[in-house]
């Protein structure tokens, strides 16, 4: 159709503009290759959760409008954004200022704008950062590595020499090598800890006393100090301690056996008031700071059994056997559980629970449980939310 030079040059201004908008909305959705994922993934009893970034670029334009549908579930999950890098986010600026230019008239209410670097620099610790494992060559703290980079998270296995054992047998299964890293980490020299706990979501704490890392004392007393010290000044959401049942009662079988070794059980509750007095000494602006303690019973190699098998337990009053794999998703997945935040209870496979009076002998004798005991404050769930409801929070 014949138009005059006016008309072509505005037709043309919007044609530029639409593509510019179109550009900025494709690159938005792609991956960045330094990224730990495109999208924060969750694992929710065999679920998927995916909750897109609240700082993805939105082109509300009638022929480009992205959207991105997120399911829910009956827990309450933290969302974790997308990790972006700083060259992404420098072409979407320019690409958005360069097509306004162009447009000219082109209406700038078309585009919500990406968050500025201090909006980004303060959810540091919410976004897409990784979660920290401590002691990640123990047999509990390799599952909890494991747990988290199957499930999409990124994860920083450490250990003293910075070696971590699995390494390349756990990336070998993973679909991108980005999710895991190695790093050095020796929580009875605190110079090594902020270094890399800084702009992690989340620290578990699964190191325990051996002849290498130093006794318990050094690691299970002043070494979960350090730690917790350290989270809090680098701020980090949650840190998980990885404990032991029977740790407050020093007359049952178990805590006497396991006390042999170096006083272990005696450090180990020495270690949890420290850090619950800790985070009670915070001021009210610090709140959204906070630690679980889970005490699993007796370890066991054996194939996880899920949610549904477990069942938890405040009061130290009884415990039962449990897998390290069902250890390590229970203190992944109490992450993001605000009923999880501030709580200290036992962890163990329900048909094995007993009074801590017996219970040495049932796990020896790999016993199922025959005389129910019943503290009145036991949790089950057919999921990881419903598994954490009504834990009472620690005085």
């Amino acid at each position: 159709l014949a138009m005059s030079r006016h008309q072509s040059s505005k037709l043309l201004t919007i044609l530029l503009a639409s593509f510019a908008i179109t550009c900025c909305d494709a690159f938005a959705n792609v991956k960045s290759s330094s990224s730990f994922l495109s999208s924060s993934v969750i694992h929710q009893n065999s679920k998927t959760t995916i909750n897109p970034s609240p700082y993805s670029v939105k082109i509300h334009h009638p022929a480009a409008v992205t959207s991105v549908a997120s399911s829910t579930d009956d827990v309450n999950e933290s969302s974790i954004e997308t990790n972006r890098d700083d060259d992404r986010r420098a072409f979407l600026r320019k690409s958005i200022t360069a097509g306004v230019a162009i447009a000219g008239t082109v209406s700038t209410n078309y585009f919500v704008p990406i968050a500025s670097a201090e909006e980004e620099a303060a959810t540091t610790t919410t976004s897409l950062s990784p979660v920290i494992v401590i002691g990640a060559n123990g047999r509990t703290g390799t599952e909890c590595v494991k747990y988290l980079a199957s499930n999409g998270m990124p994860v920083v296995a450490t250990s003293r020499t910075g070696t971590y054992a699995d390494l390349d047998a756990v990336s070998s299964t993973l679909s991108s090598s980005s999710l895991l890293r190695e790093a050095a980490c020796d929580v009875t020299k605190p110079e090594t800890l902020k270094s890399t706990i800084q702009g992690s979501r989340a620290v578990i704490f699964a190191a325990s006393a051996s002849k290498q890392g130093g006794t318990p004392a050094a690691v299970d007393n002043d070494g979960l100090v350090n730690v917790a010290k350290a989270c809090i000044e680098c701020g980090v959401p949650r840190l998980v301690i990885v404990s032991s049942g029977a740790v407050t009662k020093p007359s049952s079988p178990v805590y006497l056996f396991l006390n042999i070794f170096g006083n272990i059980m005696e450090e180990k509750i020495r270690g949890e008031d420290a850090v619950r007095n800790l985070y009670k000494s915070l001021p009210s602006g610090s709140s959204s700071l906070s630690y679980t303690v889970v005490r699993p019973g007796g370890l066991t190699l054996d194939p996880p059994r899920g949610v549904a098998a477990l069942e938890l337990n405040q009061g130290d009053t009884k415990s039962g056997r449990i897998s390290r794999s069902d250890v390590a998703a229970i203190c992944v997945e109490c992450l993001s559980s605000d009923a999880a935040a501030g709580t200290t209870f036992e962890c163990y496979d329900a048909d094995t629970a007993a009074a801590l009076a017996s219970v040495g002998m049932s796990n020896i004798m790999k016993a199922k449980t025959k005389e129910v005991f019943v503290s009145g404050k036991e949790r089950r769930g057919d999921t990881w939310g419903g598994l954490f409801t009504g834990l009472e929070k620690d005085a």
